[in-house]
């Protein structure tokens, strides 16, 4: 160690190393430091003590060649041992770890960096051990840090890191229960542990004041991690550290970035001590002569983060702080200053949010809060804040109802590098238990009545640009509320706009039975009428949640006869308010199954409206498959005439909200499936896969766009449905343009999606189904072929796929194979390493083209040959179909096979006919709709597929 120590001091004269570095001897001594590092893990406590004490004689405040190898050897021993071999020597080295940190730039940063790591280590074994002696070297390893964090971004950061995992280690929650359960004593104060955070503290605050620019974020982020530390008790040991960075944000003399992260550092002081005591060390003031305001840019940090905070604090502190500054701007002469005035007051009301998120006194307070904000209502700058805050009050208590640990609070902290251990444990300070939860529900109920009747007639008074969240709010309201009490304001409010008379027991409306009056008259009451109506079917949507049957039956009228008036003012509220008492209720949707369908075929359907149409019939369609009833599955086929038909519109937002609700579908029915062969996931593959036989090409291709959506979700259907691959594929041996482009849609989608060890099953079939269309250029055939198989080729190989090329087609395949090859790599990962997106594969076939028939030149070679006049005839009479008058009548048998001929300016003035009656001999359904039984039999066979 002698030889060591001499190491230790020598020095570096002009680049070469001094004589004794130089010696076979102190080469040696390396050596056996590094072996010693091995071998300490294994050593006795008295010998791991007995090398800790050599060492802590060979460590200087300078670095020296033998520094790194020290350092590695005192981590391996720290690592180890306990504070029975620390302990001893913690004094000499610690004071020499913070003395070779407090020379910074005269040392490699990294071995700082590594020293201040040791002494961290060291300090937290200390404080596991119990052993007070922490408490004295806190203050002054905190002061050898932070002269880091004002360093270079990668040494800053690290050092932050460090003074991070120093803290969250040294400061537990041992003084916090002490204070809270003893109050500020002298014995408190006066402790070891007091007096360190309380000096560690004023470190940062005096290196703050060393300079009036904005602190780097890493700096600021270590004062952020000690605030949210310290929690509630942080104002007792960092009012300076606030002060001084209120300061610096009066100032305001750095980049728009740094004030942002000064900024996000005391929002966190705000989440740590709460808003009560923030702003007791930093209020919010109005200068009673000049009317000046100080520190207004609190406001939106407050507003970003409050959690936890009070209601009571909300209406005595907050609101006459917002009506001061309202009463102050009417008395300004200067308009600028009036209009400051009046944001500042704006300000203070949009903290209501804030302050309604997690409050702790919402039994106690809310009901005085609720009288307050009522009048407020009116106000349409206040609407829209009031609403959402209503909304937070109910939800996150509801929520811990339904949560069987309760919910966490919504912590707002913007970048400060909050660990997430720190972060749990500030959120778990601020949840609603089930008891507190439950009290606070029945003190929003019970100021229910008052405010529901207040919000509802807030939005008969608002234009529909401000229902959103208005309507949101008296949903909550409505779902805690008792259904007599909803029952009683709906029916208030239609008395209010004469619609009860037009609520008859079969729904219809007396307007068309007992008609009078001028032509004029009429039309202004219908259009007054269609009006009120919009704004009692939003209300209706509201009480949806929370309505008793009396209730649901109510609103169903008021649906029934939307629908049924003349004209589609309304449909779309209707549709909305019906698809939620389907979703909700679910008794409703069993008993009046019928009913409903009957209401929706007889009612006709433009495109503005598919979507919410198409959400009722999701909940219909889920019933009518989950039952057994023969009457409900006759109804569901019509559900899916009126999807596959969408599947096929000429207007993109028509498929859309096909495709949607087929995906809303299969995820529901695939999660709620027993997986069995009968299942109802199985059972509505196998009626799509019905209308396969005997209907028209028109109705094929959109089936086959169905069943596309089924297998981009969920390929294994393929393998557990046997029968879908081969009914599809059968197609390719149709004529038809428009059949052949959905089945081509469909390979891309399969090959795509399956596992290349589930796609050689389907190889042959594949090959041999698309092969005879690689001849044909015309409608992206020989492309779409192209891409299928290149897909083919880069999961399975080249060369198992080409030893399933026919002779006839091995020069077409060899030439995609070269053109693969030819591409780049990053070409080859865009276009087909990723799984394509629905949308690209079947959406984008369906966009606007000139119209194509089925015919092709007699010069190019199809499946089965060169095409005939009789062919084009055949598909010249398709048209694009519209959304606007769904028509099933093309599905019947007998006559779905025989499309009419129509030509290019009739097809876009066609109207379609009818949609389907009510009465069961008119239903629509597929040609072996009466055997799907069969489909289920082939299902549940393990056919083997080449």
């Amino acid at each position: 160690m002698t030889l060591a120590i001499k190491m230790t001091v020598a020095k570096s004269v002009d680049g070469s190393k001094d004589d004794t570095m130089s010696r076979p001897e102190c080469q040696e001594v390396l050596h056996l430091l590094n072996m010693i590092k091995h071998v300490v893990p294994y050593l006795s406590v008295k010998m791991r003590s007995k090398v800790l004490s050599k060492l802590s004689k060979t460590l200087r405040s300078q670095f020296s060649a033998v520094t790194r190898h020290i350092f590695d050897l005192i981590s391996v021993i720290f690592e180890t041992s306990g504070t029975e071999v620390i302990v001893p020597c913690a004094e000499n080295i610690i004071n020499l770890l913070v003395s070779y940190i407090s020379l910074q730039d005269k040392n490699p940063a990294d071995t700082s960096l590594f020293a201040a790591t040791l002494v961290k280590t060291a300090l937290c074994k200390l404080h596991d051990g119990d052993i007070k002696e922490w408490t004295v070297y806190l203050p002054m390893v905190t002061e050898s840090i932070s002269g880091f964090l004002s360093s270079e971004a990668d040494t800053a950061l690290k050092a932050s890191n460090i003074f991070k995992e120093l803290i969250n280690c040294l400061i537990d929650g041992k003084l916090f229960s002490t204070i809270q359960n003893q109050g500020i004593e002298d014995e408190v104060i006066h402790s070891d542990e007091f007096e360190a955070i309380k000096t560690t503290c004023a470190v940062f605050h005096n290196t703050l004041n060393t300079s009036s620019r904005i602190p780097n974020e890493h700096f600021l982020a270590a004062i952020s991690f000690l605030f949210l530390k310290l929690g509630e008790i942080s104002d007792m040991f960092t009012k300076d550290i606030v002060l001084k960075l209120a300061d610096l944000m009066n100032v305001a003399s750095g980049s728009a970035l740094d004030i942002e992260h000064l900024q996000d550092c005391i929002g966190s002081a705000i989440v740590a001590m709460g808003p009560e005591k923030f702003l007791g060390l930093l209020p919010i003031s109005l200068g009673a002569k000049d009317l000046s305001c100080s520190n207004a840019w609190l406001i939106p940090i407050l507003k970003k983060n409050i959690v936890g905070s009070s209601l009571g604090f909300f209406m005595s502190h907050i609101i006459p702080l917002a009506e001061s500054f309202q009463k102050a701007s009417c008395k300004v002469k200067k308009a600028v200053i009036g209009q400051d005035l009046q944001a500042y007051a704006r300000g203070c009301w949009e903290l209501l949010p804030a302050f309604c998120c997690k409050p702790s006194d919402t039994s106690q307070n809310f009901g005085a809060l609720a009288k307050l904000l009522i009048p407020f209502l009116k106000d349409s700058s206040m609407l829209e804040n009031i609403a959402i805050s209503l909304q937070e009050l109910i939800n996150q208590n509801k929520s811990a109802l339904t949560s069987y640990h309760g919910s966490e609070g919504r912590t707002k902290v913007q970048n400060t590098g909050l660990a997430e251990n720190t972060a749990v444990d500030l959120k778990s300070r601020h949840f609603y238990s089930k008891k507190t939860a439950s009290r606070n529900i029945k003190a929003l109920a019970s100021c229910s009545k008052e405010l529901l009747q207040a919000l509802t007639n807030v939005l008969f008074e608002t234009p529909p640009d401000k229902h959103r969240h208005l309507k949101g709010a008296i949903g909550c309201f409505a779902s805690i509320t008792d259904s007599s009490v909803t029952t009683q304001i709906f029916i208030a409010s239609l008395e209010k706009f004469h619609l009860i008379e037009d609520i008859c027991e079969r729904g219809k409306l007396e307007s068309e039975t007992n008609g009078s009056g001028g032509v004029e008259d009429s039309d202004a009451t219908s259009i007054k009428k269609d009006a009120n109506r919009c704004q009692i079917l939003d209300l209706a949507s509201c009480f949806v949640d929370g309505s008793g049957e009396d209730l649901v039956k109510l609103i169903y009228s008021v649906v029934r006869c939307a629908l049924q008036a003349t004209g589609e003012v309304g449909h779309i509220e209707a549709y909305q308010a019906l698809s939620r008492i389907l979703e909700k209720h679910s008794w409703f949707c069993s008993s009046h199954f019928v009913e409903v369908m009957d209401l929706l075929i007889g009612v006709k359907c433009n495109i503005k409206l598919l979507k919410s149409r198409f959400a009722c019939f999701r909940t219909l369609l889920m019933h009518a498959i989950m039952s057994n009833v023969d009457e409900d599955n006759t109804k569901a086929f019509l559900i899916l005439n009126e999807i596959i038909l969408a599947l096929k519109d000429s207007d993109e937002e028509g498929r859309k909200a096909s495709y949607d609700v087929l995906n809303g579908i299969n995820s529901e029915l695939r999660n709620s499936s027993n997986g069995t062969s009968d299942g109802p996931y199985h059972k509505i593959i196998s009626m799509i896969l019905g209308y396969l036989s005997g209907s028209s090409p028109h109705i094929k291709s959109g089936v086959v766009a169905a069943l596309s959506v089924f297998v981009y979700n969920d390929p294994n259907i393929c393998l557990l449905m046997p029968d879908i691959v081969p009914s599809v594929m059968e197609l390719l041996h149709n004529k038809s343009v428009e059949v052949t482009k959905a089945v081509l849609g469909f390979v891309k989608v399969l090959v795509s999606c399956l596992q290349a060890n589930d796609l050689q099953h389907y190889h042959s079939d594949i090959v041999n189904g698309i092969l005879p269309w690689s001849s044909i250029s015309r409608n992206h055939f020989r492309s779409k072929v192209t891409v299928i198989l290149e897909i083919m080729m880069r999961k399975s190989g080249s060369g198992t796929i080409k030893a399933l090329i026919p002779e006839k087609y091995k020069q077409f395949v060899q030439g995609v194979i070269e053109n693969r090859h030819g591409k780049t790599s990053s070409k080859v990962a865009g276009t087909t390493e990723s799984k394509p997106e629905l949308s690209d594969l079947t959406l984008q076939r369906h966009q606007k083209r000139k119209f194509v028939g089925s015919a092709i030149s007699s010069k190019e070679e199809g499946p089965r040959g060169p095409k005939r006049m009789r062919d084009k005839k055949q598909d010249s009479g398709k048209t694009s179909k519209r959304v606007g008058d769904f028509n099933h009548d093309h599905l019947k048998r007998g006559k779905s096979n025989q499309p009419q001929r129509v030509g290019t300016g009739a097809r876009k003035n066609m109207e379609r006919t009818k949609m389907k009656q009510k009465s069961e001999g008119n239903v629509l359904r597929p040609h072996n709709a009466s055997k799907i039984s069969k489909h289920k039999k082939a299902g549940k066979k393990q056919q083997k597929i080449d």
